[in-house]
């Protein structure tokens, strides 16, 4: 890449969620480099977006759309699966994606559903509400994760954290990566390739997904792959709604062949139409489900963490470096 005359390149910013801390980081970190603008709402956002070359907000088709000036469209979050990747590649478009900066905290919340489906936290939560205290029989059991297979569906940023924070806890972990790198990796015991997981996941305890949603994995953890898995094991899902069949999972969960899910992210949102949230099927209302509204990354520090990243990425961009975090427009990730 070569490096980019400045002076009068503009970008725009649309973050109706940033911090004042994360809007000072920016506005300290690039106003002395190019003009930027600042957008209070969507309309605000959509009259300015045609006038700048440097976009920083969410994932937006209006934005792609609109920017006629547009070169550069960094995202303040993971996922880019709602864009026009193809309308992005006509234009010429690059994109960029936080995907990298808030893996701690979407794999500290994978840990956590893992743990909390393991030891019940929320069953025995809803007893305790109405006074019951149950009786020490096997019943009342728990689950531990000592000795167990955890399965990474998308061993990136996420998955590797995750494999990391599992260290301490004596688990095999069995990484899942569309090109899986030779040699060994210092989280996981092996690590395979998507086409090898219906050769691996009956040994899962746990399988874990943390990928993107692309054309390769929408609906690919399905009733086959399910059926595989061990009687009364987990599924945790911190990647996309789709890339799991909620009908399989439904019927998985209702049947008894999965002992429970733990899932964050969903089929269905109120900012995207639809009949309801959540699920169709209803999954999120099942007792050996824990359901989370989609919180992962919603973490303070991790905002003030891509606002830091965003300043250094179009820093970046602008010296005609690589900006890290770039989208593969094919692969869609």
């Amino acid at each position: 890449m070569i490096a980019l005359q400045v002076a009068c390149l503009k970008a725009l910013v649309y973050w109706p969620l940033a911090l004042e801390e994360s809007k000072r980081i920016i506005k300290e970190g690039l106003s002395n480099t190019i003009e930027v603008l600042w957008a209070s709402s969507t309309a605000e956002a959509m009259s300015l977006v045609g006038s700048v070359e440097i976009y920083i907000g969410s994932a937006q088709n209006w934005v792609l759309e609109r920017g006629e000036r547009l070169r550069f469209l960094q995202v303040v979050h993971a996922g880019v699966d709602n864009l026009d990747l193809e309308l992005a590649r006509r234009r010429g478009v690059m994109i960029a994606s936080a995907k990298k900066v808030n893996s701690f905290y979407v794999a500290e919340t994978a840990l956590a559903l893992m743990l909390s489906l393991a030891k019940k936290i929320t069953y025995f939560d809803r007893l305790a509400k109405n006074n019951i205290f149950p009786q020490y029989s096997w019943e009342f059991s728990t689950d531990t994760l000592r000795d167990k297979t955890i399965i990474i569906l998308g061993y990136g940023g996420i998955g590797r954290e995750l494999a990391r924070l599992l260290k301490p806890f004596g688990v095999r972990v069995i990484g899942v990566k569309r090109n899986p790198p030779g040699g060994r990796d210092p989280y996981a015991d092996l690590v395979i390739g998507i086409n090898d997981l219906d050769k691996y996941v009956g040994e899962a305890d746990f399988l874990v997904v943390s990928a993107p949603l692309t054309r390769e994995t929408r609906g690919l953890i399905d009733l086959k792959v399910i059926s595989k898995m061990k009687r009364g094991s987990y599924i945790i899902n911190v990647g996309r709604g789709h890339v799991i069949d909620e009908r399989s999972l439904h019927m998985a969960l209702r049947e008894g062949m999965l002992r429970g899910a733990g899932l964050d992210v969903w089929w269905l949102y109120p900012h995207r139409g639809g009949d309801g949230v959540y699920s169709s099927t209803g999954i999120h209302m099942m007792d050996n489900v824990i359901a989370t509204p989609h919180r992962g990354g919603f973490v303070k520090e991790a905002e003030i963490d891509i606002a830091r990243f965003v300043v250094e990425n179009v820093k970046r961009y602008l010296r005609g470096e690589e900006p890290e975090g770039l989208v593969d427009l094919k692969s869609g990730y």
